[in-house]
């Protein structure tokens, strides 16, 4: 509050300006150093609002009064318009002996309005003798009643440096005053996120005790659906968030915190990278930062990698001493030296024969495959004059192979590696070696021959191992895991022909009493499955199949045969036999 008595005389006659930048004021009536006859009237108030920062103001609304009544209409007396403006400049003049010129507005913060409103006003009183001003904060709109709020409990600021000490004899007959809004920010804490080269970071999470977290120059949202835009920063862009502590919001520190996963070459990766930056003001200000890669999502409870293929480096950048900082994190591919298919088996051989090793897996695409139909087991001629049944049971057996060329010492240790990746990069279990029992069934039509074709089903994933050596990192392309499908089995199709065509021709002999067993749940017939209807099931294409699956699973030798025939095949030749 500014406020002086001065003696003088008494002025006679009033002048209602309006507001920068709302095309109504003359330009004379903003000049730096403001005159009596610039504005107009013996008496007169020049009052400016200026927004620093990132705030503007909003729904501008003024109270012009002399000795206490309104002024006659004019541009400052009626609201201003409700679009931002980031200042605003008034006047009033008048012949009387008093007036009274104000302006409330809504405070907008990094294009968010807030819930904060500003009142500012300048008077004369006396043709003179008193004077003075004030701008205030407010929780809510002051012409609802909200009280103002002092600095120790409002995130903003609104100060004068003084009025300007207007030439000529007092008393004053023209004061002019000038008011700044800011945030008013005790600590601030700013980072900067940049993957660089191949690396880009994805399934990005961000969050800060501050309420006022800033992030590309808008608030973070808190409804998840809303930060898809920050989830994904893509090589050589930079993500940019700031958290600030301020009065009568959160007593944290003023933190930012994030997690992302790294993809190489557009491909996921087991690692992640998680950082923050902090900053506090006590007695003193307190600097914190840190960067670190994580072999897993470190939320999910994954541990700082020691060695890893993946760095966070980080720089600090002073924005206004030690009150507000920046910490620039570079994310990027640690040097690496890349393997010739003459020196991969002895040097990963070296840096992969050892759980203990900093041994990786990066996985860079995932390809489901069909192997070729081959027959399984042996064919059945129906020689009668009606449909006959055939069916028997069997195994498919399918195992895990590589390309990698290395020792019998690193095979175990290799495959172990590459498993554990593959979980964590596609959340995909690779599992053990085993055969599941199924039984196959088909009517063969009269003087037909029938045979069945299996053909198994399997992923290939690619994708390159990333080891240190003495210190030096080392990288093996190209190499590729063919697993078993775990969502597909493979297809089983039945086939027919005239007999003297087929394989084999045979003739089986009469089913058992007891059938053998099968899934009820499952059935297959006549059609190609989705992979929804052959989850846990081989899939049946063809005429007149009818696969279905138990539900035992019994531990084999695998081969990558495919599929093996476990027992004697079941037929029923009816008339003609």
């Amino acid at each position: 509050m500014t406020e002086t008595s001065d003696a003088g005389a008494r002025s006679l006659r009033r002048v209602v300006a309006g507001a920068l930048g709302f095309g109504v004021v003359a330009a004379s009536i903003l000049v730096a150093s403001p005159t009596l006859a610039a504005v107009g009237g013996d008496i007169a108030t020049v009052t400016t609002v200026k927004i620093a920062g990132d705030l503007q103001l909003h729904s501008i609304r003024y109270d012009l009064r002399e000795d206490e009544e309104p002024a006659p209409p004019g541009p400052n007396v009626e609201p201003g318009p409700a679009s931002t403006t980031s200042s605003a400049t008034w006047s009033l003049g008048t012949t009387d002996g008093s007036l009274h010129s104000e302006m409330i507005a809504q405070i907008v913060d990094f294009d968010r309005t807030t819930d904060y409103w500003i009142k500012a006003f300048a008077y004369i009183q006396e043709d003179g003798l008193i004077y003075g001003s004030d701008c205030q904060i407010f929780l809510g709109d002051p012409a609802t009643g909200s009280p103002p709020l002092g600095e120790d409990n409002s995130p903003y600021r609104c100060w004068s440096p003084g009025h300007d000490n207007t030439p000529g004899e007092q008393p004053r007959r023209l004061f002019s005053e000038t008011f700044t809004i800011t945030s008013l920010n005790w600590a601030a804490a700013r980072g900067a996120i940049m993957p660089q080269g191949t690396v880009k970071l994805g399934d990005g999470y961000l969050e800060s005790p501050s309420t006022r977290f800033i992030v590309d120059k808008r608030w973070y949202p808190s409804d998840p659906s809303e930060q898809t835009p920050y989830v994904t920063i893509e090589p050589g862009a930079t993500l940019n968030f700031a958290a600030f502590r301020r009065n009568g919001e959160s007593d944290a520190n003023a933190e930012g915190l994030f997690s992302y996963r790294i993809y190489d070459g557009g491909v996921p990766t087991r690692f992640w990278v998680s950082g923050m930056a902090s900053n506090w003001r006590g007695v003193e200000f307190n600097w914190d930062y840190n960067c670190d890669v994580y072999d897993g999502d470190p939320l999910a409870g994954a541990l700082i990698v020691k060695g890893s293929p993946y760095v966070c480096d980080m720089s600090t950048t002073k924005i206004d001493g030690n009150a507000d900082y920046r910490v620039d994190f570079t994310v990027h591919v640690a040097p690496i030296t890349t393997l010739g298919p003459l020196e991969a088996r002895d040097y990963i051989t070296a840096g992969c024969s050892h759980p203990s090793d900093a041994c990786y897996f990066v996985p860079t695409s995932d390809e489901a495959i069909i192997e070729p139909g081959t027959v399984l087991g042996a064919s059945y001629a129906n020689t009668g004059s009606e449909m006959a049944p055939y069916s028997f049971r069997y195994a498919s057996n399918r195992s895990t192979t590589h390309s990698f060329n290395v020792s019998v010492a690193a095979e175990v240790n290799v495959l172990d590696v590459f498993k554990a990746s593959i979980k964590l990069a596609y959340g995909y279990q690779v599992t053990n070696e085993t055969a599941r029992i199924w039984t196959a069934t088909m009517n063969v039509p009269p003087q037909q021959v029938g045979w069945f074709e299996f053909a198994p089903a399997y992923r290939k994933m690619s994708g390159d191992f990333l080891f240190e050596v003495d210190g030096t990192w080392y990288r093996v392309t190209g190499g590729t895991f063919t697993v078993p499908d775990d969502r597909f089995h493979g297809q089983l199709a039945s086939k027919f022909a005239d007999i003297g065509s087929g394989p084999g021709d045979e003739v089986g002999a009469e089913p058992p009493t007891t059938p053998a067993p099968l899934d009820p749940t499952r059935p297959v017939t006549g059609h190609s499955a989705t992979k929804a209807e052959t989850a846990g099931a081989l899939a049946a294409t063809g005429t007149d199949a009818d696969l279905t699956g138990t539900m035992l699973w019994v531990a084999v030798t695998t081969t990558l045969a495919g599929a093996a025939l476990l027992t004697t095949r079941i037929a029923r030749r009816r008339s003609g036999r």
